[in-house]
């Protein structure tokens, strides 16, 4: 390589870097916003997912899994939050892949600072006993690894049919209780 083209390389090099350098440098807090705005406008999405279908796994086994047909992911806004305005479904899987729980609704919000779920409008959770709570509201806590609501549930199980207002559950409805109990159908079962 000839000396020329080596300090003509050299020049194109240190040229690049002080045009970064003053480009970079340049820029002020209030442009960076201009260029930050104009580029994602506010209120709107950062991430927008279709016909989403999401493993979680913990040191190599499945713990659940998310479908929805729509994710709008908000990270501008002061509480960051993940929104499925089609619904949602989360599937809890045990450690030999079998479904011990989930949730579905037709519309629903993860709040990633607070860790929490909200599932809303025709909401259906169902234990790995076929148990069922139907509602129109339900928060699901991750860090207590609980859910409730204040709204109306209905619980269906094959011997009776329990409802009431408010309710309070270990994300597998092992352990539950209803706030307000309303009402038990008891149903005979013929063997």
């Amino acid at each position: 390589m000839s000396s020329d083209s080596t300090i003509k390389s050299t020049i194109g090099c240190i040229t690049a870097i002080l045009l970064f350098t003053l480009l970079t440098f340049s820029c002020k807090n209030k442009n960076v916003e201009q260029i930050k705005a104009f580029s994602h406008p506010p209120g709107s999405p950062e991430v927008v997912a279709d016909n989403l279908d999401l493993l979680y796994s913990d040191s190599t086994v499945i713990r659940f899994r998310l479908k929805s047909p729509k994710l709008l992911v908000f990270q501008d806004e002061e509480e960051p939050y993940k929104e499925f305005p089609n619904g949602f479904e989360i599937q809890q899987y045990n450690r030999n892949k079998v479904i011990t729980s989930s949730i579905k609704a037709s519309y629903g919000k993860y709040y990633e600072k607070k860790n929490l779920w909200e599932a809303k409008q025709n909401v259906v959770a169902v234990t790995e006993k076929g148990d069922s709570l139907k509602t129109e509201l339900l928060y699901w806590d991750e860090k207590k690894n609980t859910i409730h609501t204040d709204q109306f549930v209905k619980i269906i199980q094959k011997e009776q049919i329990i409802t009431g207002i408010g309710f309070e559950s270990d994300l597998q409805m092992k352990k539950w209780k209803i706030i307000q109990p309303k009402g038990t159908v008891v149903i005979e079962v013929d063997e």
